[in-house]
């Protein structure tokens, strides 16, 4: 594994060096929070913030995209995107679900040309969360606040400088190009490295989901989810901000002999998700919607892909506008008593 230490005295340099090859993006503090976006020097980055707003993904699966125009009968593609970015910074749950999302868009009987083009054509330089909040469970569902997966480098926080792991070959490449300003680490820079590595990850609260699945096959048609779903207003905030989440809708806008084909954003908790041309929808009602949503994450996408299609950034328990709780909808499928919610 190659390894290096950037002081942050050199990190203008590091960035400057980035944007030769790429676009780099990286968390920005606004008045709204930390969001992912475009920075010209490393003044713009804020390196000690909690988690961005939204998720990353948004970079390699955009909220509205045109793939096509057509006018008088002659379709005209949208070239796929081949510029090259960097992404400075991300935390390592977002990293983590840009791994989930490959498994629907790469899968080998359907690829998705525009995202696989985006992750081919960038690298990712993760930054291992020394100081997670309260309402993060990452270490629950096969995260960590340390966790490489997804990542061509990680990066580790050690107060006036960086300690950078390369994780894949792109990863390596990029350390080798930038080692005229990294050093190599001391004994004393891994051991510290390893110690807010363990402290963080004691400070994720942890959430007992053994059984979840299961629980999930024996109860689709329990009063729970009614429980679950009482509070819940539909407006889909949570599967928006949820890193994981990528449903979305193809809509053509015509006028006159000109027109467009748009990919955006859709959630499964809105009603018009799901209803067929005759009229029928089967999921008529926030119950059955909510109950959708959970058993994507824990059980469907289990069956299909091995792995839980919830990372625990928990956006979508300090977003929701009702304090619904995804860990205490958990808590009830799984009769765990762990969980206490933190929301007031």
């Amino acid at each position: 594994m190659k390894q290096g230490i950037l002081t942050l005295s050199e990190l203008t340099k590091f960035i400057e060096l980035l944007k030769t090859s790429y676009k780099v993006f990286a968390p920005v503090k606004k008045e709204e929070g930390v969001f992912f976006e475009e920075v010209n020097s490393a003044d713009d980055i804020a390196l000690g913030y909690y988690n961005s707003k939204l998720p990353p993904k948004r970079l390699f699966l955009p909220q509205c995209e045109v793939l096509c125009t057509f006018e008088n009968g002659q379709l005209v593609e949208i070239p796929i995107a081949d510029e090259k970015c960097a992404i400075f910074g991300m935390r390592p749950c977002d990293a983590l679900a840009l791994s989930r999302i490959d498994m629907v868009f790469d899968k080998e009987d359907l690829k998705d040309p525009y995202y696989l083009a985006r992750r081919k054509n960038t690298v990712l330089l993760s930054l291992v969360c020394d100081k997670p909040l309260d309402t993060c469970f990452c270490t629950s569902v096969g995260g960590g606040p340390s966790s490489g997966d997804g990542s061509d480098i990680r990066m580790v926080h050690l107060g006036n400088r960086l300690l950078l792991e390369a994780l894949t070959e792109k990863g390596e490449s990029l350390i080798s190009s930038a080692k005229q300003f990294l050093k190599k680490p001391k004994q004393s820079d891994l051991e510290e490295k390893e110690k807010i590595v363990a402290e963080s990850e004691k400070k994720v609260p942890r959430i007992k989901v053994d059984g979840i699945k299961e629980n999930l096959e024996k109860g689709f048609n329990l009063p729970l989810w009614s429980a679950i779903a009482e509070r819940c207003l539909g407006c889909g905030v949570c599967t928006y901000l949820c890193p994981t989440c990528y449903c979305f809708d193809i809509t053509d806008e015509v006028k006159g002999e000109k027109g467009k084909r748009i990919r955006t954003w859709d959630s499964c908790q809105y009603p018009l998700f799901t209803l067929h041309a005759s009229g029928h929808n089967p999921r008529p009602s926030k119950t059955e919607r909510m109950r959708q949503r959970i058993m994507h994450k824990f059980f469907y996408a289990v069956e299909n892909f091995g792995r839980t299609f919830c990372v625990g950034c928990g956006r979508c328990v300090r977003s929701c506008p009702v304090n619904l709780d995804l860990r205490e909808s958990i808590e009830l499928i799984t009769g765990n008593k762990a969980c206490v919610s933190t929301r007031k």
